[in-house]
């Protein structure tokens, strides 16, 4: 027969599954409720009852969302910028294996990828094949993102209106070229939601947070 302090211990582990349980359910329901009131992903993040009500994984979750069917992605991730560090941080994504998500944990405007130039140039920056292009080709980026199963990746800076980007988004296609979805509208979205948020500065020890 377990002794007490096993039995507490059992029992707050209970306890936590069943808060995350009802966390999940809350967020879902939320998720459920703009959609109803929007009519697609995107609206959801410009939706103001929506925006109010959600904590910082739902409008992640809402964003991820939005670039798979409105933005027509294969996969994508969300870097939200810490700006203390002066970094780009991986907060939420879809598509990816530890092996990518540890080896871009961290990207800054030295790093050989679309994403940091999209952090210098606070402009898109399109790549319609990463075996092509100057960014990746004889860098040490290209083969992590091969094996990844990109060929084309499209980096949107989230601009606010202010000088500095509040992250980044990217989709990725598993083919080469674009032409799919309108991705420029989920961008918009997305900058309109994360601008509810306080800017990054977590530091490197809470870089990956949510996995659709």
């Amino acid at each position: 027969m377990p002794d007490t302090t096993q039995r507490d211990a059992n029992g707050a582990q209970c306890h936590r599954r069943l808060d995350l349980a009802e966390l999940r359910n809350t967020r879902l329901r939320l998720l459920r409720e703009a959609y109803r009131r929007g009519g697609d992903h995107t609206a959801v993040l410009f939706d103001t009852e929506f925006l109010g009500d959600a904590d910082k994984p739902t409008v992640m979750e809402a964003i991820l969302r939005a670039a798979l069917t409105s933005g027509g992605a294969d996969f994508c991730d969300l870097q939200v910028h810490d700006r203390q560090e002066g970094a780009l941080r991986i907060r939420a994504q879809h598509g990816f294996r530890p092996a990518f998500l540890s080896f871009f944990a961290s990207i800054t405007t030295g790093h050989p990828t679309a994403c940091a130039k999209a952090l210098v140039t606070r402009a898109p920056v399109l790549v319609d094949d990463v075996t092509r292009s100057p960014i990746f080709v004889g860098q040490p980026t290209l083969d992590p993102i091969l094996d990844a199963g990109t060929r084309s990746v499209a980096s949107y800076p989230l601009m606010d209106g202010g000088p500095e980007p509040l992250g980044v988004l990217s989709l990725h296609y598993s083919r080469p070229g674009f032409g799919r979805g309108v991705p420029e509208l989920v961008v918009l979205g997305a900058a309109t939601a994360l601008k509810h948020f306080p800017p990054d500065g977590d530091g490197p020890g809470h870089w990956y947070d949510f996995t659709l």
